[in-house]
């Protein structure tokens, strides 16, 4: 073997690029062209793919590894093969690993450790589960893997299902009106489409209100790869975005948290307290959920994590707070869901289907979705997601049973696992 013709190549992989193909201008532009498209690969894929706050942290973190690796190296294949090295160590070991330590009910343990069996409990780390059933000697059971009954999460939009509750105890108070225009409780919007919606349109994501807000929406450009709360707007900043709006979907459902923030706002105006207090005072305190708070101007948690496991500060949600901003528990929510099953809830004409939402076994109330199953169930719900929680809550109003999970991780997938859980009932 002719052993030159081996050493030749190696000399040219491990010299400097400036010495070799990068002497000239097209090989410079190969190495520019690979350095800049390694993050813009991953930033794109990650846009696509809709996992933008989950995961973009990625293409930041390629694009400080190639920029170090390139700047002391001044090796392109060299940098490649470090960046790779770097981004699937970090991928591999930021990955969230489900808590080992268990407690509560045996029966719902069981269960976990089915559905652990079957994989459905990969990429999570602390979770709490609740099931209800009126009908059992035991209506209410526990378990926790890594958290307990009194665990606080974020639970994220399952906050719109509480403000939905609110308002139709406002209505039954007489204090607002579904078809009256929003302006007639926030005066600020008067004159602009978004004031000319009605609360219906609102509470059954049909205003034609985008998802968030400008503004915030250009706030989560830089701060979700940093895993940093983008959510504190004031009220004047949702009314502003509010206004922005030119509602060109009106009349479909698209579904809404600035629709849902400024539908709290309302109610809270219209009845003269916050919306914290609100909810305090007509949800909480009524029914002894004395665990769950309105994380509006102070955190209530430490944090948790995306999906892809980059910790994630709490969303502290300002203005926003009636779309997302409720931090609860499995034990509290375990008792909503029983006042919801057994008649003692207020504003339970919230649970009642009001419109379309998007799908033919799908419907929308005051917030609340009602969905028809292939077993036979009719299922009323909501599941709640932010940077680094989410919750599933569902209720089966027929049978009188419920499961609520909480985990403090941003993983959509479980509502898999709270439909699963749901079916057994069936």
């Amino acid at each position: 073997m002719d052993m030159s013709r081996i050493r030749q190549p190696l000399r040219v992989a491990l010299a400097r690029d400036t010495s070799t193909f990068a002497r000239r201008w097209p090989g410079k532009a190969l190495v520019a062209a690979v350095l800049v498209g390694i993050p813009v690969v991953l930033f794109v894929r990650s846009v696509r793919g809709g996992s933008y706050i989950d995961d973009s942290w990625l293409a930041v973190l390629a694009a400080v590894v190639v920029v170090l690796a390139y700047a002391l190296s001044r090796r392109l294949l060299a940098t490649v093969v470090v960046a790779s090295i770097v981004l699937g160590a970090a991928a591999l070991t930021m990955t969230p690993q489900l808590a080992t330590a268990s407690t509560g009910d045996d029966t719902v343990l069981e269960r976990l450790d089915g559905l652990r069996s079957d994989g459905m409990l990969d990429g999570y780390r602390d979770l709490a589960v609740a099931t209800v059933d009126l009908d059992a000697a035991t209506p209410i059971q526990f378990a926790g893997l890594g958290a307990d009954p009194h665990t606080r999460i974020e639970i994220g939009s399952l906050t719109k299902a509480m403000t939905g509750l609110v308002i139709a105890d406002a209505v039954e108070r007489g204090e607002i009106r579904l078809d009256a225009p929003v302006y007639t409780y926030l005066p600020r919007l008067n004159g602009s489409p978004a004031g000319a919606v009605t609360m219906r349109e609102l509470v059954t994501h049909t205003a034609g209100y985008v998802a968030f807000g400008p503004a915030t929406m250009m706030r989560g450009l830089w701060a979700a790869p940093l895993g940093h709360n983008f959510f504190s707007a004031d009220e004047t900043q949702v009314m502003a975005e509010a206004r922005a709006g030119t509602l060109e979907s009106r009349g479909t459902y698209l579904y809404s948290t600035l629709g849902a923030a400024t539908a709290g706002l309302a109610v809270a105006a219209a009845t003269g307290m916050d919306y914290p207090e609100l909810l305090r005072t007509r949800l909480f305190d009524p029914l002894g959920m004395s665990d769950t708070v309105v994380e509006e101007d102070r955190n209530a948690v430490e944090g948790g994590w995306s999906a892809s496991g980059l910790p994630v500060q709490p969303w502290v949600m300002g203005a926003y707070a009636p779309g997302g901003g409720v931090v609860s528990t499995a034990h509290d929510l375990a008792t909503l869901a029983t006042a919801l099953l057994d008649g003692t809830a207020p504003g339970l004409t919230a649970m009642d289907p009001e419109a379309p939402a998007g799908a033919d076994d799908t419907a929308v109330g005051m917030f609340w979705h009602i969905s028809d199953w292939s077993t036979g169930q009719t299922i009323t719900w909501h599941t709640g997601q932010t940077g680094g929680y989410t919750t599933y809550f569902g209720i089966d109003r027929a049978d009188g049973t419920a499961v609520i999970l909480l985990s403090d991780v941003s993983n959509s997938a479980i509502s898999d696992l709270g439909r699963e859980l749901l079916a057994d009932h069936a």
